[in-house]
């Protein structure tokens, strides 16, 4: 009995210690002047996300709009345990993201490379181990390396109008992402692994499948990336991986059997894997700065001698998962814009029309380069969906917020509400509005910087972005101009986001109906 009332009184004493805690650290930003919303136990301000009532782009609207409404340049959060400061002027902003870059080299996720090498990409890499790898594949995106696997672009497009026919034959609606998802995983395969996915032909193709849970993990791998949002810094001392061993062994094993099988038979391919292949024999250097008193003049240099296996099969799960679930999200939302937009339609169709009759009716680089209405559209949607509507950056250095008395410490997290600075009226007046000629050259001229963001900015942007927009391209492409999209009824309108997913995703999905033209 006393055991048991000497357990009681330690677990209380526990509790009431961790709430006052808690209440202590939800006072972050009050004693710092910097204007927060009122928190609540256990959550801080992210209750709604918590308990999945709530997507990410609303949390970013709220903070945004409410910062702005008070005329102020930045405000903060509580994330349970994590104060997050939020910049919402543009040029806070630019000064952070490319002046300042040095205090914000990083990215907050996950990183255990020893005993989850996935997570050792080009995204969560940081410091100078990060820079020295960006230094070396930011030619992999050169607008040369982009004609080279130009044709691989459009020859994944041929299975593309048999999926539509066969949804016309058998009256069927379409859903919008799952077709795009597998067109984009037949180019992102081919052109990282050089291997045919062939997800147009197969949609239960092991491509699919573990593109699926490397996205959207479930069961315990789920919680594990659950607990990392919450406790990053423990779960990384304690090493925990978070990488599916499903998801870890069919990419680990794809990459070591290609490697092994292109040295043996000496094949040399135009695709990523090769490039990758030859970083094997480079050395990989780079120096930063750094507030570590123990490193000489102020600076952190590091050296490698070349990429080993795990390293490579890292950064090519990353290009794989980044390049097949961002694109095919932009162009679920654009089809549905053009379906609730028929003159838009109408008039991307026509310039399709036009620039491939000057093109033989071949999709040709050339010609995707002089479609420049189908490259508003594009960036419009980006505008109005950013697949990611909110970034973080780690404060690397204490920094000193320009024009303000406000420090921010080692350590500290940064957002940037990409989505609520897209749907600012200041920037887009009728932000709801698909309006296409936002992006024309006069009117991004006048437009602040940093006011469009779907792939970051500074040195740390998308390094894949050029990809990205131009399969994005060739799939509309080939698929307008041959058939006339209209929105289906199972479609939920107006649209709801998924507060269970962090990429910007439909509630129910979108389904269109295909009429053959």
């Amino acid at each position: 009995m006393i055991v048991l009332t000497f357990l009681a009184t330690f677990l209380a004493i526990g509790l009431v210690s961790f709430v006052i805690y808690l209440k202590w650290s939800f006072t972050y930003w009050i004693r710092r002047n910097v204007f927060t919303f009122p928190t609540s136990l256990p959550f801080g301000n992210a209750k709604d996300q918590f308990l999945q009532r709530a997507s990410i782009a609303k949390a970013t609207v709220d903070i945004y709009r409410e910062v702005k409404a008070r005329g102020l340049r930045y405000g903060g959060l509580h994330f349970m345990f994590q104060p997050i400061f939020v910049p919402t002027d543009p040029i806070l902003l630019r000064q952070m993201l490319s002046v300042d870059f040095q205090h914000f080299t990083d990215h907050v996720d996950y990183v255990n490379e020893y005993d989850d090498p996935l997570t050792g990409n080009l995204f969560t890499l940081r410091g100078a181990k990060w820079k020295a790898m960006r230094s070396k594949m930011a030619s992999f995106f050169s607008s040369g390396k982009m004609k080279l696997m130009f044709q691989t672009m459009v020859d994944c497009t041929k299975e593309l109008p048999n999926v539509l026919d066969a949804a016309i034959l058998k009256k069927e609606a379409v859903d919008v992402k799952e077709i795009f998802s597998r067109y984009t995983i037949d180019i992102i395969s081919s052109v990282i692994f050089g291997i045919e996915g062939n997800c147009l032909k197969d949609s239960d193709s092991d491509f699919r499948k573990f593109g699926k849970l490397a996205v959207a993990p479930t069961g315990l791998d789920a919680f594990k990336v659950f607990l990392i949002q919450i406790i990053p810094n423990i779960m990384e001392t304690l090493r925990v991986t978070v990488t599916s061993k499903d998801v870890e062994y069919f990419f680990m094993n794809i990459v070591k059997q290609t490697i092994a099988f292109r040295d043996a038979n000496n094949v040399d391919r135009k695709d990523f894997m090769q490039l990758f292949m030859k970083l094997r024999d480079e050395d990989i250097k780079a120096t930063t700065k750094t507030d570590n008193n123990e490193s000489r003049d102020g600076e952190t240099v590091y050296y490698q001698c070349g990429l080993t296996v795990n390293e490579i099969a890292a950064q090519a799960f990353i290009f794989y998962v980044a390049g097949f679930e961002t694109s095919a999200t932009t162009l679920q939302y654009l089809l549905y814009e053009l379906t609730e937009n028929q003159d838009i339609q109408d008039k991307v169709r026509e310039e399709i029309e036009q620039v491939l009759g000057k093109h033989e009716k071949k999709i040709t680089y050339e010609a995707i380069q002089e479609m420049t209405y189908l490259d508003k559209c594009i960036y419009e949607t980006l505008r109005k969906y950013p697949p990611v509507p909110a970034v973080t950056r780690r404060c690397t250095k204490e920094y000193k917020v320009p024009d303000s008395d406000l420090t921010l410490e080692k350590g500290t997290v940064a957002m940037l509400p990409i989505y609520g600075i897209h749907h600012d009226p200041d920037y887009y007046p009728d932000p709801q509005i698909f309006e296409p000629e936002r992006f024309s050259e006069e009117n991004k001229s006048v437009r602040p910087p940093m006011t469009f963001l779907a792939f970051g900015e500074g040195p740390r942007m998308c390094i894949g972005l050029r990809l990205g927009i131009l399969q994005a391209k060739v799939g509309l492409v080939a698929v307008l101009k041959d058939y006339k999209f209209t929105l289906n009824s199972r479609t939920i309108t107006p649209l709801q986001f998924d507060p269970t997913q962090f990429i910007l995703a439909p509630v129910g999905g979108i389904w269109t109906d295909v009429e053959k033209l």
